[in-house]
């Protein structure tokens, strides 16, 4: 009879689940030893649990290959629960393994359940089982292979996410027998779906102003082709999720730009005046919509593509009126089989929706100074990052400022957007260039540096050529705007002396990377060449204007053609098809609807 763990291990190579990221700790070491001595399996230490979590969602991100997690018990196992909602809010597929407590240690076992028997133990499927598809404890050596297989199955079926095993030390180490075989994955498909394309049929030819929102789940069912396919058929013209950033490049012909609380205001005017929403694979999130859903494409006709039913029927005020669960990828091949044309798009809203795509925003540019902003920086970036790179935002106001000024040029541009976790960024650059072996452009702020600065070290160790760009207005400039509003500009815990930083070039060169600082202007442009062109791991720390704001912002409860900075009443009616929502008074800082 062979160990369980073995059998655990070469059940997951089987299946293409041979990428390890890992912190060890003694119940799990049984596991992780096997993995050292296994010629098929890779591994990679964090220095902590979250870290290699996060790093495991940019690895399938960039690759499309699961990758395992291990932790010990304890603080080990509860120190992944973020990198765990990270991947579960985002539809990531990961299998999680934690070492757990022998099972004849463990509380469960005496019937008084005190609240911790063994040394580090925690229960940690009732934790982390609202964030998992499948979460479940081994207690008996029987159960392993079907837990196991059930885990490896369920990331991949249906809405992806992530699968926990918790293992305890001597069901790893006990003897057992498996049967190691590949597991197939079922997709989700309506069964009405071939009736309600044929509707969607009759919906599109009466249509005048159409438009389709393309999120994550098209990349997530491996459908980008046939996305594109599909928009340049039917002349449909698109917006895109953050989620669905990176689909497709900026300058298609179709293209006008991502929607949303931070979108753009020319992408906004266009799902704001459609009489036909097609929405494939985004989950029409209150940062897409805006807070008052009956302001929401309040015109339109909307048809919703998603598969997970709860996204399609959560109500809130969102009136679905064809709602479809199914594959994105299965949805776009009923479409093209089955629908042979549509009339041609009225040219009029196809000229309103290029006009919109040109809109340019109004941001002020410090004049006759040194002092950079977030815009310029993102711009020159812009600029300067090749055609194929893969760019990974942080969290906060930095990834603002990217999502508004990147143009998509076959680059891969991601960062986690459902659980929005500070610190993010550079360990996700890690999994992606662990599992892609290139050069992997990683982009932060100084605040979330701090949340994973000691992945410096996992960067150093694999000598991984990740280029980190920290956009440093040294503060928390996102909620000193959201204190603007709302705390008459208190900026309690977030700026001076309650907010702090370190020197962050001083910082990597303790870990022997190379840093530059950028201070300004006069410099911008050949640093951040420097910064591309070095061989290897760097830092770039670039200081920039402390006052700088979000622009555009939608406020609670605006509808989404009307973001701040305002525009005149004049300049909103001149880009809305449909009626006009009355604006309120200047107190509540919107201007008077005359």
């Amino acid at each position: 009879m062979v160990r369980t763990l073995e059998h655990t291990v070469n059940l997951l190579i089987k299946n293409d689940i041979d990428t390890f990221f890992l912190v060890t700790g003694g119940a799990i070491v049984p596991t992780i030893d096997y993995i050292g001595q296994h010629p098929k399996a890779k591994y990679y230490c964090f220095q902590h649990e979250q870290a290699a979590a996060m790093a495991a969602e940019g690895y399938y991100r960039t690759t499309n290959k699961i990758g395992a997690v291990l932790s010990t018990s304890g603080p080990g196992a509860q120190n992944l629960l973020n990198g765990v909602c990270g991947c579960w809010y985002e539809s990531i597929p990961c299998i999680f393994i934690t070492g757990q407590v022998s099972t004849y240690e463990s509380s469960e076992c005496i019937e008084t359940n005190p609240r911790q028997l063994g040394f580090q133990e925690t229960p940690i499927v009732e934790s982390f089982t609202p964030f998992t598809k499948y979460a479940k404890k081994i207690l008996k050596i029987e159960e392993a292979e079907s837990v196991i297989k059930t885990a490896i199955k369920k990331c991949k079926e249906g809405r992806f996410g992530p699968c926990l095993i918790d293992f305890p030390v001597d069901m790893q180490t006990s003897s057992s027998d498996f049967k190691i075989e590949k597991i197939t994955h079922n997709k989700v498909v309506d069964v009405d779906l071939y009736k309600k394309v044929s509707i969607l049929e009759g919906m599109l030819r009466t249509s005048k102003r159409p438009l389709i929102l393309l999120g994550h789940g098209v990349r997530l069912s491996n459908s980008i082709d046939k996305a594109k396919k599909l928009i340049d058929k039917f002349n449909i013209p698109f917006v895109v999720s953050w989620g669905g950033f990176d689909l497709i490049d900026h300058s298609h012909k179709r293209f006008i730009g991502d929607i949303g609380v931070y979108g753009k205001r020319g992408a906004n005017f266009a799902i704001q005046n459609c009489d036909l929403l097609i929405s494939i694979g985004s989950r029409l999130d209150t940062r897409q919509t805006g807070g008052d859903l009956s302001k929401f494409a309040r015109e339109a006709k909307k048809v919703m593509v998603d598969i997970d039913f709860n996204e399609l029927h959560k109500g809130r005020g969102l009136n679905i009126n064809l709602p479809i669960q199914s594959d994105a990828g299965l949805f776009i091949d009923n479409i093209l089989d089955n629908i042979i044309e549509i009339p041609l798009q009225d040219s009029m809203w196809l000229e309103k929706c290029k006009e919109w795509k040109g809109w340019v925003e109004k941001r002020k540019i410090i004049e006759n100074s040194n002092i950079l902003t977030s815009y310029e920086v993102v711009d020159e970036l812009n600029k300067i990052i090749s055609d194929d790179e893969i760019i990974i935002p942080d969290e906060g106001g930095h990834l603002v400022w990217c999502m508004q000024s990147f143009k998509i040029k076959n680059q891969r541009l991601f960062s986690n957007f459902g659980n929005s976790s500070m610190g993010y960024a550079l360990p996700s650059a890690i999994g992606a260039a662990i599992g892609t072996g290139k050069q992997i452009i990683c982009i932060d702020g100084d605040g979330g540096f701090q949340m994973n600065i000691q992945e410096l070290q996992t960067v150093k160790n694999y000598n991984l050529p990740i280029k980190i760009f920290i956009i440093n207005n040294g503060c928390y400039g996102i909620i000193k705007q959201f204190q603007d509003a709302y705390c008459e500009s208190r900026y309690t815990a977030t700026d001076k002396n309650d907010y702090t930083l370190p020197d962050f070039e001083k910082v990597a060169k303790a870990y022997n990377i190379k840093a530059i600082t950028i201070y300004g202007k006069e410099d911008l442009k050949n640093k951040l060449q420097y910064t591309m062109d070095y061989k290897g791991p760097i830092l770039c720390n670039i200081l920039i204007d402390n006052k700088q704001k979000l622009i555009p912002k939608l406020e609670f409860g605006n509808p989404l053609e009307d973001m701040s900075p305002y525009l005149t009443d004049e300049e909103i009616k001149s880009n809305m098809i449909i009626p006009m929502v009355p604006r309120r008074d200047n107190s509540q800082g919107w201007v008077t609807l005359k």
